[in-house]
């Protein structure tokens, strides 16, 4: 991912307004809280991925590496309907040990590659998501899940270029209260008995012309309530961070599933994780 920093951006707009005589620059009139309900209304529909994910778990000497989690590759929305289908190149490392491989959805099953080896999820437990979207009706999100309200108030940044486009750059701090109340159904559903603190900073770039997030970085302090200490293998908490980018946007992408065959059950895959030492709840 390519980040211009905010110094360059400022001096380059210094350089333009003297060379035409305009103190200002051409998107000045920016309402950052505006720009992201904007956003929040336009959901990508389809295009390039690039995630990246670091995990650093606090409490566990076998978790003392960061985990991390890369994936890259096409997306397109289930429109409320059904999960997303993708297909991404994945590379991972948990307790110093390196995966790569491939994870997909065509929005009925999602299957996984690592090594050679082939597992999926089952379309019995994606078919129940799929119907909890449908009985959402929430432009795809979870029913009681609204993520623009995890965001306090919004402040502008600069302007960037991410994605393949002109966007906004804005920050605001996440807001622990709302991610809480959104997410107590997951932490029930999870056996877990309080939701976990969260607190930190998200920032997002929005395209000034398509009102879509083209990238967005969050930087999250995550608190585990002592009464789910053990449950989880002594966490006592994680710093997490998370980058994505959406580039192509609204063009069409092409899906497919991986291929070679003997696919197993995705729980074969948490059980030998869990000899690892990665602890699954």
């Amino acid at each position: 991912m390519r980040h211009r920093p905010l110094a360059t951006v400022l001096a380059l707009a210094g350089l333009a307004a003297a060379a035409t005589g305009c103190g200002s620059p051409e998107h000045r009139d920016v309402h950052p809280e505006a720009l992201l309900d904007a956003a929040a209304a336009r959901p990508v529909t389809s295009g390039q991925a690039e995630i990246h994910l670091r995990v650093q778990v606090e409490g566990v000497s076998a978790l003392s590496t960061p985990l991390t989690l890369d994936l890259e590759g096409p997306y397109v929305s289930g429109h409320g309907l059904r999960i997303p289908s993708f297909d991404w190149k994945l590379t991972a490392s948990a307790v110093s040990f390196p995966v790569e491989g491939r994870v997909a959805s065509t929005g009925d099953d999602v299957y996984l590659s690592v090594y050679g080896d082939n597992y999926y999820v089952g379309m019995d437990t994606v078919g129940a998501l799929n119907t909890r979207l449908r009985e959402a009706g929430d432009r795809g999100t979870l029913a009681g899940v609204h993520p623009r309200t995890w965001f306090g108030r919004a402040h502008y940044e600069g302007e960037e270029h991410a994605g393949g486009v002109d966007c906004a750059r804005i920050a605001a701090p996440l807001r622990g209260d709302a991610i809480a109340r959104d997410l107590s159904g997951l932490v029930t559903d999870a056996g877990l008995t309080e939701t976990p603190q969260v607190s930190g900073t998200g920032t997002a770039c929005v395209g000034f012309d398509d009102k879509v997030i083209h990238e967005l970085t969050i930087e999250a302090e995550i608190v585990v309530p002592a009464a789910d200490r053990e449950r989880l293998g002594g966490a006592t908490g994680a710093h997490v961070s998370l980058a994505v980018e959406n580039s192509d946007v609204g063009e069409p992408q092409r899906i497919s599933k991986p291929g070679g065959g003997g696919y197993r059950p995705i729980r074969d895959l948490l059980l030998t994780l869990q000899d690892f030492g990665v602890p699954i709840p």
